[in-house]
């Protein structure tokens, strides 16, 4: 199989969800283990495979909502300083109308607890940031994400624009602005949105890593490369950037025609997915996924197999099993 059959394969598999209904969400609170509601804690969905489908930062009492998900089985991970990350599969099912075809959309509410680190650790630069917010934009905005926390996103986007029209410099309205747009497909309206943000405070590390999830939706790795290493850089505890640092950089990798370049590209991938790895306490299984696609650009295609069968042990139930099962065949074949 060749660099750029695998490279397609892991395509396929990262974006692959069995969709029925696309009304259906997941609505959750992040809590310590003591109780207490926890704000700015980084919220990510992912398909069971691994690939990020949207991010959310925790801003109203430890609430998250994620909206338009189809039937199928997600995974919520959940990373904060100073707390082990944690992560939840949630299945949506679905159900359907008497007399009918139709599937109807499903709320599926979730709650995370944290657990404190053995050793406490500073937060991030940027999510302590505070602002003395007029008491209406700050009354828009708490309505833009209530609207938003029972799934009326754009109903929501319409406070907090009204927020962001009483105080142009509310950092958590343009943000929040920002996150909604781009759940919502919008690119352009999500770009300036966050753009405003990074203008407000430039130390957000969240700001910077949905930037590049949508530059990353829009196929543009070397923006996002950049994102997603400024936001590793700006909250070192932040295993999605980490993470996606890593597919970015793979990614160019793939793309490069300099082997010396290359060489070093991939090492760098290398340790972001070991420091994701170490992170999520090593439960992020997709890091097995993107190891493979490494082996494979520099020719081990044994070292890529054993990847993808390491991912099958940690994924037994995978659906795409079958798939992977092929790959690994097909990297083992004679030249």
């Amino acid at each position: 199989m060749s660099k750029r059959s695998l490279l397609a394969l892991v395509a396929l598999l990262l974006l692959s969800i069995t969709g029925l209904s696309q009304s259906s969400m997941i609505r959750g609170k992040v809590r310590a283990n003591d109780g207490v509601s926890i704000n700015n804690a980084i919220v990510e969905l992912r398909e069971v495979a691994g690939a990020v489908i949207g991010q959310y930062l925790t801003r109203s009492d430890g609430d998250f909502t994620f909206m338009q998900l189809g039937a199928g089985a997600y995974e919520v991970v959940v990373t904060m300083a100073g707390y082990r990350p944690a992560r939840e599969i949630v299945e949506i099912r679905g159900s359907v109308r008497p007399n009918s075809s139709q599937v109807v959309g499903e709320v599926v509410n979730v709650e995370i607890n944290l657990h404190p680190t053995r050793e406490p650790a500073l937060a991030p630069p940027g999510t302590s940031f505070v602002q003395d917010v007029p008491k209406p934009a700050r009354a828009a905005y708490e309505k833009g994400m209530a609207k938003i926390r029972d799934g009326k996103l754009e109903e929501g986007i319409v406070f907090l624009r009204e927020a962001t029209a009483q105080y142009n410099d509310y950092f958590d309205a343009h943000f929040a602005l920002g996150s909604g747009f781009y759940r919502l497909g919008k690119d352009i309206e999500a770009l300036e949105a966050l753009e405003r943000a990074r203008q407000i405070n430039d130390r957000g590390a969240a700001v910077y890593y949905t930037f590049g999830m949508v530059m990353i939706r829009q196929q543009k790795f070397r923006t996002a490369e950049y994102a997603f290493g400024k936001a590793a850089e700006l909250d070192h505890n932040h295993v999605g950037a980490h993470f996606n640092h890593a597919v970015c950089l793979i990614e160019l990798a793939l793309r490069n025609s300099d082997a010396g370049q290359v060489k070093d590209t991939l090492a760098q991938a290398d340790r972001e997915l070991d420091r994701s790895w170490e992170l999520s306490d090593k439960h992020l299984n997709t890091v097995f996924f993107q190891r493979a696609r490494i082996y494979q650009a520099r020719g081990d295609r044994e070292a890529a197999a054993r990847e993808l069968e390491n991912y099958l042990k940690a994924e037994p139930s995978a659906k795409n099993a079958a798939t992977l099962k092929e790959a690994i065949r097909k990297l083992r074949e004679k030249k």
